[in-house]
């Protein structure tokens, strides 16, 4: 299964009062992951026909993160209906494994007029456990 990363660096202006990184923030960064990594499958960048968010099906915050610490954001498609495209985003800390938030998000392509649109999206079948897992995950909840 394919997939996209992008980072994001913890600032002293991402903090709550509890001197972690604010959820609010974390759930922003998830979205645009969530966005950049089922626009890369999608592959049509500044056309009129472009991908919306109907649906953030779960996200789940697993630890703590903080200032200074870089979150890498890997989002993989887990799977695609004729308009629809579902994508599976883990946030980890400072180049480890450790999942700091994961989820998944629901994308539709739409046309210039807002009207849903084939996509023709066509999925890598899991290979690895962890791809399976994450299917898994997917078709429970």
């Amino acid at each position: 299964m394919k997939s996209f990363e992008t980072s994001r660096l913890v600032t002293g202006q991402d903090m709550n009062h509890h001197d972690t990184l604010f959820a609010a923030r974390l759930a922003e960064w998830f979205t645009e992951a969530t966005f950049l990594g089922a626009s890369n499958l999608y592959g049509k960048y500044g056309e009129k026909d472009h991908l919306v968010a109907v649906e953030i099906h779960s996200m789940k915050f697993l630890k703590p993160s903080f200032n200074g610490d870089m979150i890498r954001f890997v989002s993989t498609g887990v799977k695609a209906g004729k308009t629809s495209l579902t994508v599976y985003t883990k946030a980890l800390r400072n180049n480890t494994e450790i999942k700091v938030a994961e989820g998944f998000s629901t994308f539709v392509c739409i046309d210039g007029n807002k009207q849903k649109i084939p996509h023709n999206i066509v999925l890598d079948e899991p290979t690895t456990e962890e791809e399976k897992e994450i299917l898994e995950k997917f078709n429970n909840l």
